[in-house]
């Protein structure tokens, strides 16, 4: 959990420096916020966001979402963001939709997470358009649309988002709300596995394995197998075992088909 937040944490800050020109005003919060000085922040915060500042607002509900009670409070997280994201803020209404989606300091409520994704997907917010995408697979606040599924998972995929890339060629590979298309699962696995996702990385490896969408090569297989293995990925080290104790393109090693095999058990049955 703490290491989501600090992800979370660190694409929102970056997403606000990318939102315009650094305010001065918001250097000493964001500094504060950027090393997990929640209650700092938002005394920095307050001020600004009163007096209407769209960013403050925004970067206020974030503290307030992130910081642990009795600072943190999702209700006055989720009034921040309404401010910020009525008055047009994409991030704010991303996590506005999110809140509404999982239900923190509000009931939940898909149709507004719709809402509010679909106002942060419009103005290019890549986050927003994946949770946009699962709400038209899942029918959660829409209609299940698989046509505008695929569309919102594109335009993020496009814009460069490894986990849209590997979800939208799953959905080729499997051929679920497209017609299956092995080619276009490579294609879109490709740039998801240079990405570090680890999932794409196995993904493209059985690929490569079975020469599927691709032309067969198993020294590259082998490659995205170890990538995503050393990622902590468990089929993939099963995939590495299983390779080394046949001999598929290296040379049978029954040592280092026992050594993945073991590492996958541990990831598998954690230590009590």
């Amino acid at each position: 959990m703490r290491l989501f937040a600090a992800l979370f944490l660190a694409a929102a800050l970056a997403a606000a420096r990318a939102h315009g020109e650094e305010d001065p005003r918001l250097v000493p919060a964001q500094g504060a916020l950027a090393h997990g000085d929640f209650a700092q922040a938002i005394d920095q915060l307050r001020p600004l966001a009163k007096g209407g500042d769209v960013e403050a607002l925004f970067l206020l509900g974030l503290a307030l979402e992130l910081a642990r009670p009795p600072l943190g409070d999702s209700k006055e997280a989720h009034d921040a963001y309404l401010r910020a994201a009525k008055a047009g803020h994409p991030g704010a209404q991303n996590n506005l939709g999110a809140l509404y989606f999982t239900g923190r300091g509000v009931p939940r409520n898909y149709v507004e997470a719709a809402r509010w994704y679909r106002a942060a997907a419009d103005a290019n917010h890549v986050e927003a358009q994946q949770s946009l995408a699962l709400l038209y697979s899942e029918g959660l606040g829409v209609e299940q649309d698989d046509t505008e599924m695929v569309k919102w998972l594109m335009r993020a995929a496009q814009a460069g988002s490894a986990r849209a890339q590997a979800q939208l060629a799953r959905r080729y590979l499997d051929g679920e709300g497209v017609q299956q298309n092995a080619a276009e699962a490579v294609r879109w696995f490709l740039p998801a596995a240079r990405n570090g996702h680890a999932w794409a990385q196995f993904f493209l490896g059985l690929l490569l394995q079975k020469g599927q969408g691709v032309m067969r090569d198993l020294d590259a297989a082998h490659a995205w197998f170890v990538r995503a293995a050393d990622a902590g990925n468990v089929p993939a080290m099963r995939e590495l075992a299983k390779i080394y104790e046949l001999g598929l393109g290296v040379p049978a090693d029954p040592e280092s088909a026992r050594r993945w095999n073991e590492q996958a058990a541990k990831i598998e049955t954690p230590a009590q």
